[in-house]
């Protein structure tokens, strides 16, 4: 199967099982993903998070592996992210996370504060 590749310089076909198909595919995927913002459907366990999926998928399978005593995150805004190591770490059975934001709305400090995790 072939795509056809509109560019300012002309057009060309490309089969998207070779690695310039799957590059080609993949970038479009991305840039749809995020016109659709589909980072901002999934939550974990009820709390909103604000990753793509296959990168919820990545980071589960990072922390598990490496199993750190502390994850540190960066931006914490609903706090879904956060909730999400809390967990794999949970199952790991030792570990804590702590969340640095500059401001970290109310009603997103309560739904993280009032988390079983």
């Amino acid at each position: 199967m072939e795509i056809k590749i509109m560019a300012k310089e002309g057009s060309k076909e490309v089969d998207i099982y070779s690695e310039e198909g799957y590059k080609l595919m993949a970038e479009l995927w991305l840039k749809t993903a995020c016109q659709h913002r589909l980072m901002y459907e999934p939550t974990w366990l009820g709390i909103p998070i604000i990753q793509f999926p296959n990168d919820i998928v990545a980071m589960q399978e990072l922390i598990w592996k490496v199993r750190p005593d502390v994850i540190v995150e960066t931006g914490v805004a609903h706090g879904g992210s956060a909730i999400l190591y809390a967990s794999i770490l949970e199952l790991i059975g030792k570990g804590k996370v702590i969340g640095i934001d500059i401001e970290i709305r109310k009603y997103n400090r309560v739904a993280i504060n009032s988390h079983p995790l």
